[in-house]
């Protein structure tokens, strides 16, 4: 919403805060308000003699925050996990309705949710937070909100998110019950050592069964029935108790106000006015606008122009204490200065550095390439940015004789692969190519002299590209990365589920009945097998009822080749792969049929091929355009007609051997669904 105020009324309200400046506010951090209008400068555009001010998206009147209120035993850090689609962001909202950040509106829904791709897709993919301001008892509490994703490609998000919360809301829908990725988060929240609250949503649905969930939940996390919470986010029944819960079994973070700064970098994003903004956990000690601190990581020294709380929106406090979250802004434009997992100090202050996070691995690599080369170094830019916002993705510069300069780049899974490369086009106008996604194998090398020259003393390699995959002659054995999956469906599919899984290469591995009608499978699949398409077949065969999560299971020994395409004899590296042998065929037969689909005709015929060493798997020709070169010959000597078609023929021969064939992104995106 935009509001337009004309110049005197801005000067009238600068009075205003200049005396305020001068007063018992002076030296405290504030927001400059005016009917609940933002006046910060920079939010400021001129307008002939207007200045237009955007309204506070939080709510229409803002009060003074002094953080200093809030001692350690009066903060909450949690959490909300779930299985998609169960209803973390309305939960959210309502949270934030009730604890008065967010005015009571029909149309607040995913509120915290300010993505595009987010709002368009209907699901999370980047952890959020939003502090609150709560009074239970006569006493006033901060309780931090992150709200997370749930899918298993933005599981990361969610171990990150945990790292800053002594408490997480498990919640589940009453409706569907316990599923695969609520059995994940769970064993995330319990290995870190956090309070668990069982949540049961969605329990004003016509179908729900919050009794036979929450004896789900029992059988398999042992959480108490008697200790669920059951709520409907969307009426806001419950939400009451939810608020009680979390000051009671929620503990206050272990933190000290008198030891030196020691603040915990748990996320960050990019501001191209303003550099890094990191959101921190603020362990011992305080911070304050002004002030320099110091990262244990680089060694390098910042100058803290901002500090604030997120309200949804960033709210300026001036000082955050211990066991408090928020932001900070210390001009980091370099931004492998902002290091997710850091920890900050003051100058000459060092303190014990935290142990950071585990460093994302990922699952699934493809690579980018600008349509333009022009646009290289804008797309460079782009990609460091959002990479900052989205840490578990792992670049590494890649080059290709068809695309050009480009890189390689590692995701935790297709979805993950997807939102990205929109988020590259929606947020940075970026328009780029993906090539076929691959996932890492190993080789266990020979030891021979070429090998030695070629890697040097390592006897195994890992392969993310296909173009570098190895050829068999120098190879003892290659290993493939396998997964253990998590399978919860009702039991009336779970012959096809089977079916499913033996066609991908499984290994039974469990088999246990939930309640009555629902059953948990575990199985060891090979990461190739599932990346592609088995979640939509999985969801296909099951009606929409079976749900599915992942985790890596180390490597196996397998049978793995290298499925070159060739178009017209030459090889395109750019959509090689690297398949099991008894899967080759099926593959280069699909990969072909889609680029037969795709290409345009040419003025000459194009030979598509799969092939495996030097034998053809499968093939499809794309015909040449005709042109009649005998159309304005009436009658005449039978040999000039022979002639005009004998060097037609040669021309087009001539043209298949130098001619460059066109082809276009939607042949590569096209490959990507087998």
């Amino acid at each position: 919403m935009v509001e337009m105020f004309s110049v005197k009324a801005i000067f009238a309200c600068a009075r205003f805060t200049k005396h305020l400046s001068h007063g018992k506010h002076a030296g405290f951090p504030w927001l400059y308000c005016c009917h609940g209008i933002n006046l910060e400068p920079r939010n400021f555009q001129r307008s002939r003699n207007y200045f237009t001010c955007s309204k506070l998206h939080s709510q229409e009147k803002k009060v003074y925050v002094d953080m200093g209120e809030f001692p350690v035993e009066n903060i909450r850090n949690f959490s909300i996990i779930a299985h998609v689609d169960h209803g973390k962001s309305t939960l959210a909202d309502r949270l934030l309705e009730i604890a008065g950040v967010i005015s009571k509106k029909g149309d607040n829904q995913q509120v915290l949710d300010t993505l595009q791709v987010e709002r368009e897709r209907g699901i999370t993919v980047k952890a959020q937070t939003s502090s609150l301001f709560y009074t239970y008892k006569g006493t006033k509490y901060l309780l931090n909100l992150i709200d997370t994703p749930g899918h298993v490609d933005f599981n990361y998000e969610v171990s990150r998110s945990l790292a800053a919360c002594q408490g997480v809301l498990l919640l589940v829908d009453a409706n569907q019950g316990v599923q695969a990725q609520t059995v994940a988060n769970f064993y995330l929240a319990f290995e870190s050592e956090l309070s668990i609250i069982p949540v049961l949503n969605k329990i004003d649905l016509k179908n729900a069964d919050p009794d036979g969930v929450a004896s789900q939940l029992e059988n398999l996390f042992d959480l108490k029935e008697e200790e669920c919470l059951r709520i409907s986010a969307k009426t806001g029944v419950g939400i009451q108790d939810v608020f009680e819960s979390i000051i009671l079994k929620v503990p206050p973070p272990v933190s000290s106000p008198t030891k030196p700064l020691k603040a915990f970098l748990f996320d960050s994003t990019y501001d191209q006015y303003r550099g890094a903004i990191t959101n921190v956990a603020i362990i011992d000690g305080s911070i304050s606008k002004g002030d320099k601190m110091t990262s244990a990581f680089s060694g390098k020294t910042f100058d803290v122009s901002e500090v604030g709380i997120m309200y949804p929106d960033r709210v300026p406090t001036g000082q955050l204490y211990s066991g408090q979250v928020g932001y900070v802004i210390a001009g980091m434009y370099n931004i492998k200065e902002a290091n997710i997992g850091d920890t900050f100090h003051h100058p000459g202050q060092p303190t014990e550095p935290m142990p950071g996070f585990k460093a994302a691995k990922p699952m699934v690599f493809a690579g980018m390439y600008p349509i333009d080369q022009s646009e290289y170094v804008s797309l460079r830019s782009a990609i460091d940015r959002l990479t900052l916002n989205d840490s578990s993705v792992s670049v590494s510069i890649d080059s290709s004789p068809a695309l050009g300069q480009g890189w390689r780049l590692g995701f935790l899974g297709l979805l993950h692969m997807d939102v990205f490369n929109q988020r590259l086009e929606q947020e940075y106008n970026a328009n780029v190519i993906v090539t076929s996604p691959s996932v890492p194998y190993k080789a266990v090398l020979k030891e021979t002299k070429l090998n030695k020259q070629d890697y040097g003393d390592t006897d195994e390699i890992t392969i993310n590209n296909p173009a570098l995959f190895p050829d068999i002659a120098r190879v003892e054995r290659y290993l493939e990365p396998m997964i253990m999956a998590t399978i919860i469906t009702p039991d009336e599919y779970i012959g096809k589920v089977i079916n499913l899984c033996i066609e991908k290469r499984c290994e039974h591995v469990e088999h246990t009945y939930i309640d009555q009608k629902r059953v948990l499978l575990k199985y060891r699949l090979p990461l190739n097998e599932v990346i592609i398409d088995f979640f939509d077949r999985l969801k296909s065969i099951s009606s929409g009822y079976a749900s599915f999560d992942y985790e890596d299971n180390g490597f196996e020994p397998a049978d793995l080749v290298k499925l070159n395409i060739l178009l017209n004899g030459k090889v395109v590296e750019e959509l090689s792969t690297v398949v099991h042998r008894d899967k080759a065929r099926e593959v280069g037969k699909h990969i072909c049929t889609r680029l037969y689909d795709t290409i345009p005709r040419q003025l000459y015929e194009v030979a598509i091929q799969a092939t495996v060493g030097s034998k053809v798997l499968a093939r499809e020709t794309v015909r040449p355009l005709k042109k009649n070169v005998l159309a304005k010959c009436y009658g005449g000597d039978i040999s000039r007609k022979m002639k005009l078609l004998k060097r037609q023929a040669e021309g087009k021969k001539r043209m298949r051997k130098l001619g460059n064939i066109d082809v276009p992104k939607e042949a590569f995106i096209s490959v990507l669904k087998r």
